[in-house]
């Protein structure tokens, strides 16, 4: 009986754990270019004032954020992006 409990409980641990890690698991990845077509390199990425990653050299990004509507911030500009729980491609243009 005293085994059976152990393994419930692990059990229900388990479940909590992987739903708190879906979360945040849902990626966004994509291309930020200029408003000239050049490549956004090496900028901030910010979600609600804290930063949350950067473009490389490239200008391409790869974030985690729980599925649904953001705004992101990158270079002073509000970037609205969707985020499909299976994960989402979303290229961006800055002004």
């Amino acid at each position: 009986m005293i085994q059976h409990r152990h393994l419930v409980t692990l059990g229900a641990a388990a479940c909590v754990a992987l739903s708190l890690g879906t979360a945040w698991g849902a990626e966004l990845r994509g291309r930020m270019t200029l408003a000239s077509g050049q490549p956004a390199a090496n900028e901030a990425i910010q979600l609600k004032d804290k930063e949350i990653g950067r473009t490389d050299g490239a200008g391409a990004y790869l974030l985690n954020l729980p599925a649904g509507k953001h705004t992101l911030t990158v270079k002073g500009q509000p970037v609205d992006v969707q985020v499909s729980p299976n994960g989402s491609r979303q290229d961006v243009r800055l002004k």
